[in-house]
Parts: structure tokens; sequence; C-alpha cells
């Protein structure tokens, strides 16, 4: 058997054993139902007596911003790698590479002569393919949300004005986005062989390292606060604010952007593919020198 077919046998099986396990599934429902409840719980709260009492300008354009086509991408505020996404994205990342060490499923396969770089390539694939479906559930979530509001108040849905070709590039690029925290926690879950260690320290860094580094550039002075544009959450946020205008909801430091000037959304792009490769060239050194049979 050549070596490109041992690769795909083998990335065939990693597919089926990740598409077979409960957790992506129920990972998958639970951020669809929860981009979708935000977005309702949005719905809802313009209906409120203090949404009501905004000039009626403001109170069209908060409602124009959740109806179709201007809500359509909505959903793409919580997939990227500061928002939601980034958290679900650890998770499934620790596990698929954490249970391994624990089921022993890496010694069963390097027992059988497959290749440390091909083993640690085809989870790199199966990964990649289970951070686009995270994107795109977050994307699908927010449309039917915002096009059931959109059907109710207009009774009608403008297909014709929908930007398809927007919402295809806003997945790619929410995906890339959560590329950096999912490689980050893959390296981690091979140096330490645990879940939990992978996980702790990948919402860790989501939630706390990388906000608390730009609180404290920021607080520095402004020149050093321009270094807080190269964090993996203000590249994602540079990247999707360029094609979807407006998503900017986020559990970390993204947030706190303010008025700063982000990078344009092709050097986004490109610091942030490589971010993730740089984490992946890690995991693969130690991956290579790691004592399996120990």
């Amino acid at each position: 058997m050549t070596a490109l077919h041992t690769f795909i046998h083998l990335t065939s099986a990693e597919s089926r054993k990740l598409t077979g396990r409960a957790l992506l599934w129920v990972e998958v429902g639970i951020f669809a139902l929860l981009v979708a409840g935000l977005h309702l719980a949005l719905i809802a709260a313009l209906a409120t007596p203090q949404q009501q009492s905004l000039p009626p300008e403001a109170l069209a354009a908060l409602q124009a911003s959740l109806q179709w086509p201007r809500g359509f991408l909505g959903g793409l505020a919580f997939a990227g790698g500061s928002g939601l996404g980034g958290l679900f994205a650890v998770v499934l990342t620790a596990a698929l590479a954490g249970q391994e060490y624990t089921w022993r499923t890496v010694h069963l396969w390097l027992s059988r002569g497959v290749g440390r770089g091909a083993y640690l390539l085809s989870k790199g694939v199966v990964l990649s393919a289970a951070l686009l479906l995270l994107a795109l559930t977050a994307f699908l979530a927010g449309a039917a949300a915002t096009g059931t509001y959109t059907l109710h108040a207009h009774g009608a849905l403008p297909w014709h004005a929908l930007p398809w070709s927007k919402a295809a590039l806003g997945v790619l690029a929410a995906t890339l986005s959560l590329a950096p925290y999912a490689a980050l926690t893959l390296l981690i879950a091979i140096l330490t062989r645990s879940t939990l260690a992978a996980m702790g320290f990948g919402i860790g860094y989501n939630l706390l390292m990388e906000n608390m580094a730009a609180k404290v550039l920021m607080l520095v002075s402004p020149h050093a606060a321009r270094i807080a544009r190269y964090l993996p959450a203000m590249l994602g946020q540079s990247l999707l604010q360029s094609i979807a205008p407006g998503t900017e909801v986020s559990v970390g430091v993204a947030g706190q952007a303010g008025d700063l000037v982000l990078l344009s959304p092709t050097a986004a792009a490109l610091l942030l593919t490589a971010y993730a490769l740089a984490a992946l060239a890690l995991a693969w050194w130690a991956f290579r020198r790691q004592d399996i049979s120990a």
C-alpha cells in the first residue's frame, strides 16, 4: 500500500471516528441553539419599552441589522476564534487529540506501521473539516433566526438580495480564525497527553491570556497598543469585519478593540495561517520526539 493510500485510509478512519462521536454533534447542536437563541434574544429586546423609546431612525437601523439581507451574515459574529466558536473549537480539539492517548489509539496506529507525520496530518485534515462545520453551523443558525424574523416582519424573504459569495467567504474566514486556537490546543494535548490540560489551557488562553495581554499593551502606550493588532483575536476580527461588517460579538479581547486600527484582511489571513502552521510545526516536533510506549 502506497503512502498516499495509507494516508487516505487513515484520514477516512479518523473522519468516521469523529463523526461517530456524540461530542461533535452535541457541540454542533448546542452551538446552533446558542447562536439562534442569542439572535432571538436580541430580536425580543427590540420590542421592550426601553428600545421603543429610541429615536425611530436608531430603532429602524437595529431592526434592519437583524433582518435579511443585512442580518443574513449575523451568525458569523459568533463563529470566529474570539467568539463562541473559539471555545467550541478548543473543546473539540482537546477531546479529539487528548483522548487518543487515554484510549491508546495513538499506540495502536503507530504499532501498525503508520508514520507519525501521516497520523498527525490526518488529524489536521479532519480537524479542519470539523472547524468548517462549526463555522457553517453558526452561519446557518444565525441566518435561520434572522430569516424567521424577516419573514414575520415582511411576509417574504429577499432571496435575490442575499450576499451568497460573502457568506461563503465569511464561513471560510471564520474557519481560518479558529485555526490558531485549534492548533495551539492540539500542541498542548500532545505535550501533556491530557484532554483536560489541553482544554483548560486553550480556554484560558482564549478568555484570559489574550485579554490581559491586550489590556496591558493598551495601558502602556498607544504605540504598544498597536501590538495588540497582531493577536489572533484581533486578526480574526479584522478578517470577518472585512467580509461582514457588524460581526463584533466576542468573548475575549476582540471586544476591547475600541478605536484601534486593525490590520488589513490580507495581512490578517496570512498571520492567522502562520500562527496555525507554527503551532502545528511545534506539535509535529513534539510528537516526533515523543516516547509513545511510556
